[in-house]
């Protein structure tokens, strides 16, 4: 009798073993409620709709069901799959739901139950399920207001402004609420109503670096990095929206631009316009009221803090597209002038060829005022590595662009501890000359460190990961280093440590961090190619950091400089030869990396200075030196 109690037992922990404890969300929900409910691993996803059937009383014929960031999949879960197809293995994942519209109120969806909309809904915004939990209230209200007004039959009305499509949305009562900005509509995307069109072959852009379709990411981004509202962005995040107003299959296009070759326009027989209207992804913008832009006002007008605020943001963002248009002006109620930075699209780019002509604030007298104790507090008070684990989980914001924003996030702060003005800071992050086509000191330093990782990869004695390090403790400033140690070894110090000593770890890791294992880095070891006798493991490392030493001296600013000007600075349009370099990681190895690190020995005569031909006539931050 116990032996069979034992293996009943055992018979409904296996059973038990094989339940999934999943969430349902329902995507309309504002408060972003999950409902717990139970499934087998082996179900299909028809069983699931069954079981929300049972559990909250939506027919499975009205329930449309998705797994991950509904923005990227975008496609509804079929009835006939199993969830280990949809990549649900585990118990604690969210499934998405969409109820459509000729179903019964959900319980769980307060916003449908108000409405009660009749059929598929033709006019509705939502905000994206993959960022709905980080939205703020204020604005989750908005995006409800808007969603009524279209819902009574309010239009979108199109701003004539920008290259790409935007819109105003309202509240039932006419007043604007938000800017919205579809993903396909902006320059050089499927659907965008002026005429930047792609072409077949081509990959274009405005500005190289931001993919079409992405500037709207970009925007939300803006928003998540300014912590607090330091630097006043306006509330931003992902929303759907479906509106017949919305330019599609070339609707807003004429002739002239291409409308009479797609969509409704089209002069091909057969061609029609789809009858059912897509949801289109893009950013909700909190509409700011303002009295003006910085194009009908003096800079002398607004007070340090304000300048000094969107130049922080503008720094950390690599932001090439801060022109005064994108600067509004409201007055507050002591009569004192407040920025409103807006337009972030071409942000957080793979590229970082920014120049003076896209800062509009550079040359304004209060970048060389010094910097306040709040704005300081605020400046080294940032989580950089925080911060890009945000923009890449949640955004999935390139590697290349992550290592710009952490590098110049880094020299900000670096700069900030050393008591630099903004100005000096921001004249390393932007290219300085006429043209701006010569590399700012931010894309040298980067230059020359996927050089010094190449060589460290391809050295052919010592492990990569040890080779790294011995790189990273010649930068690393005030190190005990080969050279403090046994001068007589050495006649030249490198180049870049001597002139790094000044600065804080954050610049040092900036530029070496990547390429360190993120496991436990291993000891020096001997390739098999070694024929060294001796086991001291005291002189193999004297010998790695000796070569480390070397060269970080050989490396030249000139070869890294003119490199990087066999690229200028990318113009209006790119074809798709411009973005091959995009696919390639910070850490990418060269093709050509035969020349061996022992015959790169430094000379006097073959020294440089950190300091570029493009800097300015006062010290600047890497012009420091002890």
């Amino acid at each position: 009798m116990v032996s069979m109690d034992k293996a009943f037992s055992k018979k409904q922990a296996s059973v038990r073993g094989a339940d999934l404890k999943l969430f349902v969300r329902d995507v309309r929900d504002r408060q972003g409620r999950k409902r717990p409910i139970t499934v087998r691993s082996w179900s299909t996803i028809k069983d699931v709709k069954d079981t929300i059937q049972q559990s909250i009383h939506i027919p499975a014929s009205s329930q449309r069901l998705f797994f991950g960031p509904l923005l990227t999949s975008g496609k509804e879960l079929p009835n006939h799959r199993s969830l280990h197809d949809a990549g649900i293995y585990r118990s604690g994942e969210t499934i998405l739901l969409d109820i459509k519209g000729s179903s019964a109120p959900s319980p769980l969806s307060s916003v449908m139950s108000s409405f009660n909309l009749q059929g598929e809904a033709r006019s509705d915004v939502v905000i994206s399920s993959s960022v709905i939990d980080a939205t703020p209230k204020l604005l989750r209200q908005l995006v409800q207001r808007a969603r009524r007004a279209l819902a009574l039959g309010l239009k979108p009305d199109f701003i004539l402004d920008g290259s790409g499509g935007s819109y105003f949305l309202h509240d039932a009562r006419k007043v604007k609420l938000a800017v919205f900005k579809p993903a396909d509509e902006e320059p050089y995307a499927e659907n965008n109503p002026r005429g930047y069109l792609p072409q077949p072959g081509q990959n274009m852009c405005l500005r190289e670096g931001v993919v079409p379709g992405e500037s709207c990411i970009r925007e939300v981004a803006a928003f998540m990095m300014d912590h607090g509202g330091f630097s006043g962005v306006p509330m931003t995040t992902l929303v759907e929206a479906r509106h017949p107003s919305f330019s599609s299959n070339g609707s807003r296009l004429k002739v002239s631009e291409g409308g009479a070759s797609i969509g409704a326009h089209s002069i091909v027989d057969g061609s029609t316009m789809s009858s059912s209207m897509e949801k289109k992804v893009g950013s909700f913008q909190e509409f700011v009221k303002s009295e003006c832009s910085m194009d009908d006002i003096s800079p002398s007008k607004i007070s340090v803090d304000e300048v000094h605020k969107i130049a922080i943001l503008d720094i950390r963002l690599m932001n090439a597209d801060r022109n005064s248009a994108n600067l509004l002006c409201r007055r507050r109620p002591d009569n004192s002038i407040e920025l409103v930075p807006i337009d972030h699209g071409f942000c957080l780019r793979s590229v970082a060829d920014v120049s003076w002509m896209d800062w509009c604030w550079l040359d304004w007298p209060q970048m060389k005022q010094p910097i306040s104790e709040k704005t300081k507090k605020y400046i080294l008070s940032l989580d950089i590595e925080k911060d890009a684990r945000v923009l890449k989980e949640r955004l999935n914001i390139s590697r290349e662009a992550l290592d710009y924003f952490c590098a110049s996030s880094s020299i900000l702060k670096a700069g900030v501890r050393a008591g630099l003005t903004l100005y000096d800071i921001a004249v390393m992050c932007c290219r300085n000359d006429n043209m701006g086509e010569i590399p700012s000191k931010l894309e040298m330093l980067f230059s020359m460190a996927a050089e010094l990782a190449g060589s460290a990869i391809e050295n052919g004695r010592w492990h990569h990961a040890a080779a790294s390090r011995a790189l990273e403790e010649q930068l690393k400033p005030n190190s005990k280093n080969l050279f403090n140690q046994s001068p007589g070894k050495m006649t030249q110090r490198a180049v870049s440590s001597m002139n790094l000593s000044n600065y804080t770890h954050e610049l040092a890791a900036s530029i070496t961090g990547s390429a360190k294992s993120k496991d436990v880095v291993p000891g020096m070891i001997q390739s098999s190619a070694s024929d060294s006798s001796s086991d001291n493991g005291e002189g193999e490392r004297e010998d790695c950091e000796e070569w480390a030493a070397n060269l970080i001296a050989d490396v030249s600013l000139d070869q890294s400089i003119a490199a990087l000007n066999t690229k200028t600075r990318s113009g209006s349009i790119e074809s798709d030869s411009s973005n091959e370099s995009e696919a390639e990681g910070f850490w990418h190895t060269g093709t050509n990396p035969n020349e061996s690190p022992e015959s790169s020995v430094a000379s006097d005569d073959d020294s440089f200075s950190w300091s570029p031909t493009n800097s300015p006539p006062n010290s600047s931050f890497l012009d420091m030196s002890t």
